[in-house]
């Protein structure tokens, strides 16, 4: 298992005064895969189609708005056609993109970024403030709701302003600690000053390392090199294609078969089968994603905290660390963000404790209980860990009965609408999280928690500069998270890649931070 990440933030920056995105000490702004060498050594090489098969979406999901694009295959090509103003690393620490310096003022209402000079668009134009104005603009109008919103709700865009070509002001409603986290959010991309709409007849034009080239949606995008990319030397291929199948099966297929020169999102009995092997190199994500059984608690049996309680005492996490995922990941304590600045690791690890969890049950007049937890081959590990879950939870007497939906249709009929379900996130700082899930307002609010007291504590500890009251401030919301929430996190297992002997600069890379699914660096 991979140790804990460092726990650096640039808040010590902040408190220092400007936050200079390359400082030493600091991550660097060069990506990590620009320096890796290849399965053979020696320098980086050029020309070459890359192809590439990640977890895709239904056609009517794969979209290419980078505001929008929620699936793993859309972020892929959102990654690879525009640039954030900064980005995680893989120890969850920032890293500059499009912004050299992040400067807040002395109490966090305004921040002044500060933006690379010399960057062009893919149709030639210079990246100004007016892209990132409107940029954030279209992020928070309510018309096209946008889950970045949730990001960036503390900014206050009509006091927001542009103080010259590569200088922009950001107002906020409220104090604000640390917006790079926010910045780096998934979908806060910045687009082209006017751009509205992201298809076939508008095609996406970015600043990122490849432009776009042809879309089939559901099933491929191809790209081609960026000739003036912003960072030296890069990218090194001459295109990629990015190749869609939901089931893992059918990935490793595409791979096998010659198709795909990089596999994302392999399973873990594939992983474990692949071990060896002269056809792939099995690179683990550095930090793992967390996977979750989700309990919305304003839905019968959840409202009664002790059955929640009682939920979370069945499920033997080690057992399915060891037996779905095989080693490649560790327990999770039912909160986001382990490996994270601020995370609670002082909380005591809940253990597996069937005797207390029927005594709980039988308290609150629900022994010999039966739930149904709705899962789906939508990601590596869900199925096999409902089932294991189903047997570990017998021991409180509790009977789970598995429900199995089709993985196309898993998040749109089944995802939010049933009490019990899955899911997964990638890695992020806890401010991102909390915003998009556990705010009352989130887009993607899925265990119903609606604490209005807690939303104002949150609000509270965002704004904090001091960064051990700020910590403070965030163990006392994971603390009640972690009593009464509805997340059962199990697990943070890792992200697995297999990787062709033919590829170099291959980086494992944390889910969602800027190594992840960036070709920039790779070479054939």
């Amino acid at each position: 298992m991979t140790s804990r990440p460092s726990r650096r933030s640039l808040l010590r920056g902040a408190l220092a005064g400007a936050i200079i995105l390359g400082a030493p000490g600091l991550a660097s702004c060069r990506s990590t895969t620009a320096a890796a060498g290849g399965p053979a050594g020696g320098p980086p090489r050029r020309g070459g189609n890359l192809r590439v098969v990640v977890s895709g979406a239904s056609t009517t999901d794969d979209v290419l708005d980078p505001h929008l694009a929620g699936s793993w295959g859309g972020g892929a090509v959102a990654k690879n056609v525009f640039d954030r103003l900064v980005a995680h690393t893989n120890e969850l620490t920032l890293r500059p993109r499009l912004a050299e310096q992040l400067a807040p003022n002395a109490d966090g209402t305004v921040w002044t970024i500060h933006l690379r000079k010399g960057v062009r668009w893919h149709d030639g134009k210079p990246l100004t403030a007016d892209d990132v104005l409107w940029s954030v603009r279209r992020i928070l109008d309510p018309a096209n709701k946008l889950p970045a919103a949730a990001d960036l709700q503390m900014v206050d865009i009509a006091k927001s302003r542009k103080v010259d070509d590569l200088t922009v002001e950001l107002r906020m409603k409220q104090p604000t600690a640390d917006l790079g986290a926010l910045l780096a959010g998934w979908y806060v991309y910045v687009v082209q000053n006017g751009a509205r709409r992201f298809d076939r007849q508008h095609p996406p034009v970015g600043t990122g390392p490849f432009r776009f080239d042809s879309w089939s949606p559901g099933e491929r995008t191809r790209l081609v090199r960026n000739e003036h990319y912003w960072e030296p030397g890069q990218p090194y291929v001459d295109s990629v294609e990015i190749l869609l199948a939901v089931e893992a099966d059918a990935r490793l297929n595409v791979f096998l078969s010659g198709q795909a020169d990089i596999v994302h999102e392999l399973s873990y009995v594939q992983a474990r089968a692949q071990q060896g092997s002269s056809a792939m190199a099995l690179h683990p994500s550095p930090v793992g994603t967390f996977h979750s059984f989700n309990m919305l608690i304003d839905r019968e049996p959840f409202t009664d905290p002790r059955v929640r309680e009682a939920l979370k005492l069945a499920v033997d996490r080690k057992a399915i660390v060891d037996s779905v995922f095989f080693g490649y990941g560790e327990i999770g304590n039912d909160l986001y963000g382990k490996g994270a600045p601020n995370y609670a690791d002082g909380i005591p690890q809940r253990p597996y404790d069937p005797e207390r969890a029927r005594a709980l049950l039988r308290e609150a007049g629900k022994e010999n209980l039966t739930v149904t937890l709705h899962t789906a081959e939508v990601n590596p590990g869900y199925v096999q860990s409902a089932l294991l879950f189903a047997e570990q939870a017998k021991k409180a007497g509790i009977t789970v009965e598995v429900a199995k939906s089709a993985p196309d249709s898993y998040f749109s009929d089944v995802y939010r609408k049933q009490p019990f379900t899955q899911t997964g996130w990638g890695s992020y700082a806890l401010e991102w999280f909390y915003g998009q899930a556990l705010l009352a307002d989130a887009p993607s609010n899925e265990t119903a928690w609606r604490r209005p007291a807690w939303d104002r504590a949150f609000a509270t500890a965002r704004g904090t500069l001091d960064p051990a009251l700020r910590r403070q401030r965030y163990a006392q919301l994971q603390q009640e998270l972690w009593t009464d929430g509805g997340y059962i996190i199990h697990s943070y297992a890792k992200w697995l890649d297999g990787v062709s002997p033919r590829v170099g600069g291959y980086v494992p890379a944390t889910v969602a931070t800027d190594d992840w699914c960036s070709y920039r660096g790779v070479w054939l």
